[in-house]
């Protein structure tokens, strides 16, 4: 088959099977959002880069598990979230791995992402540094909300949550995100939220 022109489950169904041309073609359509969800939770562009290798590597290994009955995307996303999610409990349980990589990470600011600049519209790379500044409970909703626009349901099956509990930190998440944005643009605050909530 042709995998450009086949829709991402269809493309997992066969990359399942041992297809590497639809594998590739899954990694290519979404390697760039992948390395931007992973750059906004982590902020650090060298460890993004390592975790998005681990999360296509473990989306090789499960894709034989894939069955079609959920959108692509969400499983994908629930694997890079999960990625996260250990990479945060091993760095919490390794004080020395902390020590080692911290010289590393704090060499490579957010901005430093020609990915995130190619997908932001204006004023949109300063909305991320600012999410990626908010409490880890908030960013991943945000950025899905935001950047990928998933609805609240989407966003409690990769976040495995509830979705009473999804839309009060959505609502108080976009509050602490609109006190931090007029904080940093008193004259300027309105047009790149309303152009995103739009």
């Amino acid at each position: 088959m042709d995998p450009s022109g086949e829709t991402d489950e269809r493309l997992a169904l066969a990359a399942g099977t041992g297809d590497l041309a639809a594998f590739r073609e899954l990694v290519e359509r979404h390697k760039g959002y992948i390395f931007t969800l992973l750059i906004q939770m982590i902020g650090h562009r060298e460890t993004a880069e390592d975790l998005s290798q681990e999360v296509f590597l473990k989306l090789h290994r499960a894709l034989g598990q894939f069955r079609g009955d959920a959108k692509f995307s969400t499983w994908l996303y629930r694997i890079a979230a999960n990625t996260v999610t250990d990479y945060k409990r091993s760095r919490a349980n390794n004080p020395l791995l902390k020590l080692l990589r911290f010289g590393r990470d704090r060499a490579a600011p957010i901005d430093d992402n020609p990915e995130q600049r190619a997908v932001a519209k204006e004023g949109q790379e300063q909305m991320q540094q600012l999410i990626s500044k908010l409490p880890d409970k908030y960013k991943l909703i945000l950025f899905l909300y935001f950047y990928k626009q998933l609805s609240v349901q989407e966003i409690a099956v990769i976040a495995e949550l509830p979705v009473k509990t999804v839309e009060t930190r959505l609502l108080r998440g976009k509050a602490k995100l609109k006190q931090k944005w007029m904080e940093a643009n008193p004259h300027e605050y309105g047009s790149v939220m309303e152009q995103n909530e739009a």
